[in-house]
């Protein structure tokens, strides 16, 4: 069974370091603590979704190097990061960049996890956030 987890809470922001004081900062939101659902006897492991908001802030609206990011997932469970790569229509002056972004990812064993996104351009990091979600048992 899956749970669908959206409640959200503050969490953890990191920017690129590759970017200037004015560029954007990309700031993650998750809950904090999910809870496994309870296990039936002698059937399959419970899971939980959960489901991770990004969204970048700040400044400025149009900067041509955050048009058209693709998304890096890492859910820091021992699974391939996973990659969403996009195809937009070439970049124009005044074109407004995506600041939304999420992904959800199912979780099977307890523990603490380090939830980051990479927002690519190429093989270039362009902003970085991370933050932790705690899955306990019931």
């Amino acid at each position: 069974m899956t749970l669908l987890l959206t409640l959200l809470a503050a969490s953890t922001l990191l920017s690129s370091p590759v970017t200037a004081a004015d560029d954007p900062e990309l700031k993650l939101t998750a809950p904090h603590f999910v809870f496994l659902p309870w296990a039936m006897p002698n059937g399959p492991r419970p899971r939980v979704t959960v489901r991770v908001t990004a969204e970048l802030q700040g400044e400025p609206e149009d900067m041509e190097e955050y048009y058209c990011l693709d998304e890096e997932w890492d859910w820091d469970d021992g699974t391939n990061p996973s990659r969403r790569e996009v195809d937009c229509d070439p970049y124009e002056s005044g074109m407004e960049i995506t600041r939304r972004f999420s992904g959800s990812h199912e979780y099977r064993y307890p523990g603490t996890y380090n939830v980051t996104l990479r927002l690519m351009l190429g093989d270039k990091t362009i902003a970085y956030g991370q933050t932790q979600v705690q899955i306990n048992e019931r």
